[in-house]
């Protein structure tokens, strides 16, 4: 699957709407596949609304937007909108998100996530099918009862069918991904023997018992990568994402997997008494080695190749928490100019 790295994925970064549009203009200049709004601090749909309007050719995804905080509807008609500003560019990333901040920062129902994003997933599609078509939407599940009549959208799609992408990491949602998405994106600090043996195989289960075929998904897993000569330098800022997603509950199976619940669990006690260098001092360059890409531009490419062999493509994101932005926006212009097919002098 070396052609994987030919469909090379990016985050979406920048400080200002201004920069994020330059970022946008900047990967599609140098050939980068597409642009991935995430979710947390803006919204991702405005971000690709913005993204989608500032460009013309290059690929345009939420990555992710939480499923549960919106309704199908909203979803659906959002995904079409993109859609035809971008004339056919848009992919819908959906994901269920983190239990707590469902509940606590938008008050919704989390419930089982993976019968509940697979819920989303199956009434978002209906209702972009059949929008246009003025017929009765009526879809009835667990999470979701939805009775649409008397409604048709008359501004008709412009393909026949706006993708919708799933990030999943652990094994429900792998194999709910290989049951209804067209697609799958990996989570950034998944290592290559996570990959090999809980995220493959999972989807790859999903899709068997649905009657689906490897074709069918389109899996991006991912890699967080700090291109710098100062090896040392790319580690530590590598070492405070990694910092960051160690205080997550949800992630420990990926650290316990290689031996690392224990720096894990210690980066979640200095996280609570507020101690960020000590989050950070919990992770070790052997953690850092196994799960991200840090240091001069070879060793980096060598690593990202590896991880392109497990998927139909990659995405490549900067270290982004606990470092200066501008410490974040060295790291994605380098990551550009290295795996940009065409990429040039900025």
């Amino acid at each position: 699957m070396t052609k994987a790295l030919d469909r090379i994925g990016i985050t979406a970064i920048g400080e200002s709407a201004t920069e994020l549009a330059e970022e946008g203009r900047r990967a599609e200049k140098a050939g980068i596949e597409c642009v991935w709004a995430p979710e947390l601090f803006r919204s991702s749909i405005t971000q690709a609304t913005w993204l989608a309007a500032q460009t013309e050719t290059i690929g345009v995804g939420t990555g992710i937007a939480w499923a549960f905080t919106r309704t199908p509807f909203v979803l659906a008609v959002s995904a079409l909108d993109i859609d035809e500003m971008s004339g056919g560019r848009f992919r819908l990333g959906l994901g269920a998100g983190v239990k707590r901040l469902n509940q606590t920062w938008h008050g919704v129902e989390y419930g089982k996530p993976a019968p509940h994003l697979k819920e989303a997933i199956e009434a978002v599609r209906l209702i972009m099918e059949k929008a246009h078509t003025g017929d009765p939407i009526r879809f009835e599940g667990s999470y979701y009862d939805i009775d649409i009549k008397g409604w048709v959208r008359l501004q008709k799609p412009v393909r026949e069918r706006v993708p919708i992408y799933t990030a999943a990491v652990r094994e429900g949602m792998c194999r709910m991904a290989g049951d209804v998405a067209d697609g799958l994106v990996g989570h950034l600090i998944a290592s290559t023997r996570w990959l090999d043996e809980v995220m493959v195989p999972s989807f790859e289960e999903g899709l068997r018992r649905s009657g689906r075929q490897r074709a069918d998904l389109d899996f991006l897993p991912g890699v967080c990568c700090a291109i710098d000569d100062d090896e040392q330098r790319a580690r530590d800022a590598a070492r405070r994402t990694l910092a960051f997603y160690a205080t997550v509950r949800t992630y420990m199976p990926l650290w316990e997997l290689h031996g690392f619940g224990a720096n894990a669990a210690a980066c979640g006690e200095a996280f609570k008494k507020g101690d960020l260098e000590g989050v950070a001092a919990a992770i070790s360059d052997e953690m850092v080695e196994t799960y991200t890409a840090a240091g001069p531009i070879d060793k980096v490419r060598e690593r990202v190749a590896e991880v392109a062999e497990r998927g139909d493509g990659v995405g490549v994101t900067p270290p982004t928490y606990f470092i200066p932005p501008e410490q974040v926006a060295e790291y994605q212009h380098k990551l550009i100019e290295a795996f940009g097919p065409s990429a040039g002098p900025a």
